[in-house]
């Protein structure tokens, strides 16, 4: 074997296993597995989310961006945002991004921290313990009507506005929308009791 194929297989192993072992030390960090959405999931999902033309259409915990490129190819003129944690499974974004050659933006980063006040529906195929909290950033951000798309989990304080079974792993999951609507906070000078 000549000695440039030798080198070029060594190269490829060592990236290998930088690669296992960057994921692992992501996911000690922050436990969400990757669990890649099936294509019938997807297409299920860009149905569901009833996408408009010029949305600004976000992923959260984007994975290997299926979603997002499968979205820009069935509305292009939407703004297509994804955000991935784990660096790993971002480049497999960045990389099925570049082959699709869709004009999608794929963040390397924590979804907590990126600002969705432009946001016309949101995808969040999330653990319980990251839906409590992006429900707070939620409320703080999204503005009144932007669809949440869920996958599989739910919010905990809020009502969907409407479900779908759809498969997961085995078996079935619901498919959610919620319309999201600031919190209701009483009103402090309605509350109070005049004494007259």
């Amino acid at each position: 074997m000549p000695v440039i194929i030798q080198n070029l297989l060594l190269i490829f192993c060592l990236f290998l296993v930088l690669t296992i072992v960057i994921t692992v030390i992501s996911h000690v960090f922050i436990p969400v597995p990757f669990i890649p959405t099936p294509k019938k999931v997807v297409d299920k999902i860009l149905q569901f989310a009833e996408i408009g033309e010029g949305d600004v259409f976000y992923d959260l915990g984007a994975g290997d961006a299926r979603i997002l490129t499968a979205a820009k190819a069935r509305f292009p003129s939407i703004l297509a945002i994804g955000v991935e944690f784990i660096p790993t499974v971002w480049l497999l974004g960045k990389l099925r991004i570049f082959f699709s050659r869709k004009d999608v933006k794929l963040i390397l980063g924590d979804a907590r921290n990126v600002n969705l006040s432009n946001a016309d529906c949101v995808f969040v195929y999330l653990l319980p313990n990251m839906m409590d909290q992006l429900e707070q950033k939620f409320d703080k951000e999204l503005k009144e009507g932007t669809r949440i798309i869920s996958y599989a989990f739910s919010f905990k304080n809020r009502k969907s506005e409407k479900e779908i079974a759809v498969p997961w792993l085995s078996g079935e999951r619901q498919l959610r929308m919620y319309r999201w609507s600031a919190p209701k906070y009483p009103n402090k000078e309605e509350d109070v009791v005049h004494n007259n």
